[in-house]
Formats: C-alpha cells, structure tokens, sequence
C-alpha cells in the first residue's frame, strides 16, 4: 500500500473537522438553484458563484484583471469574477455547455428582453406543426405522447422565429428555457454516468398542460432575472479545448485560474447530457456524438486514447500507482491507459495555467479523488506535486467533503479513507 499520509505531509491539507475548512456546501451546485441565471439550468457538475467570489477575494493580489476557467461549465466562474470587477475568460468544449454559458451571459438590451417576453408567450400558445425528432435511437422512448408533441410543437415555434430572422439573442433565451424543461418533462433522469429510466411505484402522467406551465414557470423566471439584475457583463467564452489554451492567451497575462474538470471517473459528460445535445441540435447523427466524445478530456472510456505513451506527462507517484492498477481485476481493462491520459491532460492543462498566470497570480482546482479496484487515486496530491514541480507554490489543500462510496469499495479502501474525498487545491505563482 503506498503511504500517501507520509506524502500529504508535505503540504498543508485543512480537513473539515478544523474550523477554517469550510467549503462544504459551497462546491455543490444546488444551493445555486433560487440565484439569479444560475436557476435557468441545473447544471449537475456546477459549483457555487459564492465559493468563486471567497476564493478571488482570499488569494489575487489585485482587484482588476482576467479569471480564467479553463473548464467554464455552466459560467460560475466567469459570473463571479465579473461581480468582483474582474474579466471572465472561459473554454468549454462542450457545445450545449458552451451554449448555456454563453446565453446566461449576454448583454441584453431592454429591447431584447421586452421581445423575449412577448414571443415566449406567443411560442408557448401558437400551434403551427410538430418539429421533426431527432436521431437518436431511444428518441421516441424520452417522452410520452402528448407531452413529445407539444414539446416539439414549441421548438418549431422557436425555430420558424429563427428562420424568420428573429434577433438570436432572444430566439437563444427561448432555446435554453426550451432545453431546461426536458429532463424533468421526460422519463429519463441523470443519474451517474449518464442517464437511467424513471422508476416509480405511482408513475405520474404528464399532459400538454403540465409542458405549458413548466415552460411558463422557466421562461417566467428568466424574464424576471433579465428585468431586475441588469448588467454589463465583461466575459469571453471561447468554444474549444482547454488543452488548446496557449493558442488564445498571452503569457502572464492573467490574475487568477479557479477550474473544477472533468474528475477521473470515466463519467462520460456527453452521455450525462445526451437529451440536451441531441434535442437541442448540438448533435445530429452518431459520428457527430463519437467525434464530440473523442475531443473531451479524457477522463471517460469513450475518449481518444491515441498517444506516444512515451512522450506523455507523468510523475512516479502516478507511475507507482498505474503499475499496482495493473495487478488488479479492473471492470474495464483501459482504466490505467485512461487514468495515465486523464493525468497527462491534466498536467499540461495546470503547466498552460502557469504560464497564462502573471507573477503572484492564483489558480484554484477543485477535484474529486476516486479509487478502482480498491486502490485510491489521490488526483489532489497528484496535481499538487506537479504543480510544485513546474514552479507552483501549494498553498493548502482544503478537503471540501468525503466521498461515499459502494460498500464493497469502502471495505477495501477502509484503510485510506481519508483520501476519498474532494478537495479545493490553492497555488500560487512566485
């Protein structure tokens, strides 16, 4: 077993029992659900704008500049540096990701907001045909009858406005209410690694009615966020790999970098939000959704696992634990490829950050450990030592929660459990 108490010894790690940890209830996205744009979509990996804010005020040096979020998600970042006066700087990959950030984060002029409230109510009435479904192979399976056909009878609605050259700023606020209604209208949830069948003792039966009042109620809420939290936003969203970085920013130009990524825990975000990009148009066809899954970060078992093995990013504590995986009866014989991949990603993600930091700049991770085959994978004690070793100074570890886990998993794993957690890291550039 390898001693990881020893190796966390040389960083200053804050558990929750100690007064000052007190991230807890800041990292989970559902304290968010009654604030201001961040009700327009429960974004599932989201993270808190007050956790953002605490963190840019605890660690820049300076009370202007650029926060960059490499993995900018559903914006939290991006919104909570803008309210300290901070640009946002933002990759999101994702396309329906990037499309939800970029929505929420417009600058939308009192014209825009009086159009969207009288055509969200025109869309919601007019019955001008059904929009055809999409290619995906369970489509017809998502929805009951009623419910699919006036659904899509409201995103042709949405459509025929943006074909007729509706202004896209207002036809995008119809599109995203649109896509937040799905979910909780359809017979399938997300939960896990992607989405499972609704499962009820006393199924309830949902009408046309229940889609009109449920968009109503969304559409509703938005209207009355734009009305009453106006603002001019200073944010650049970018739709491409964080990987990529280097290509789009200039060295030492920015304050501080506060991410959350994808965890290593081959939770594959394109099947988690697979309703939304096929109904949504984000993808049209299978090859589309393999491409999409083959440009992500590869924390997944979908990903590109093409690499020289020999060039990529490593450290021997990362080493020491691939080569243990690899003694073990894993569930799927990739997890070391991919765990050696995620970790490569990851560590040239960190390294670009560095060089994006000006001198005394800050970046934030917050991550989540995971364990396969009874083994832990310490990421936060992995991506502390990297960051060290290019240069970073490690603040602190702030251990933000502890993982519940499968029993069979806590029995074998019993022994580190204190290494099951999730974790805000804080490094700064000297």
């Amino acid at each position: 077993m390898i001693d990881y108490n020893g190796i966390e010894k040389s960083f200053n790690v804050l558990y929750p029992e100690i007064e000052n940890a007190t991230y807890l209830s800041q990292v989970n996205y559902s304290d968010e659900l009654k604030r201001p744009y961040q009700r327009w979509y429960r974004y599932k990996e989201g993270f808190s704008v007050e956790l953002v804010k605490r963190l840019i005020k605890e660690q820049a040096k300076r009370s202007t500049g650029t926060i960059l979020d490499p993995f900018s998600g559903s914006g939290s970042t991006l919104i909570g540096a803008n309210e300290l006066g901070y640009k946002g700087l933002g990759f999101e990959v994702n396309p329906f990701s990037y499309f939800l950030s970029k929505v929420k984060l417009e600058n939308y002029t009192l014209g825009e907001i009086t159009l969207f409230k009288s055509l969200f109510e025109q869309v919601l009435n007019e019955e001008n045909g059904i929009f055809p479904m999409p290619n995906l192979s369970f489509a017809d399976k998502v929805f009951n009858k009623e419910v699919q056909d006036k659904l899509m009878s409201i995103k042709k609605n949405i459509i025929d406005l943006e074909n007729e050259g509706i202004n896209p700023n207002v036809v995008n606020l119809l599109k995203l209410g649109w896509l937040s209604s799905i979910e909780e209208l359809s017979n399938y949830r997300k939960a896990g690694n992607g989405l499972k069948k609704r499962k009820l003792k006393n199924p309830i039966v949902l009408n046309k009615e229940d889609v009109y009042y449920k968009l109503d109620h969304i559409y509703s809420n938005m209207y009355t966020d734009l009305e009453t939290k106006k603002g001019t936003r200073n944010i650049q969203l970018i739709n491409h790999t964080c990987i990529d970085m280097d290509k789009f920013i200039e060295d030492s130009s920015v304050t501080g970098v506060i991410f959350s990524p994808p965890y290593a825990n081959c939770f594959d975000y394109t099947e988690i939000y697979k309703l939304e990009l096929w109904f949504g148009g984000f993808v049209a066809n299978y090859e589309e959704m393999r491409t999409l899954k083959k440009s992500s970060l590869r924390s997944h078992l979908n990903a590109n696992f093409k690499e020289d093995i020999d060039n990529v990013y490593t450290i021997p504590l990362l080493e020491d634990i691939l080569s243990k995986l690899k003694e073990k009866k894993l569930w799927d014989k990739k997890i070391p490829i991919m765990l050696k991949l995620y970790f490569h990603d990851m560590f040239r993600v960190i390294e670009k950050c560095y060089s994006a930091l000006e001198p005394g700049g800050f970046c934030t991770i917050v991550v989540s450990n995971s364990s396969y085959g009874g083994i832990v994978v310490p990421t936060d004690l992995l991506f502390s030592i990297f960051a060290e070793k290019i240069g970073f100074e490690v603040s602190r570890i702030e251990v933000a929660r502890y993982i519940i886990t499968s029993s069979q998993q806590y029995n074998i794993t019993k022994e580190q459990k204190n290494f099951l957690r999730e974790s805000v890291i804080c490094l700064k550039k000297n």
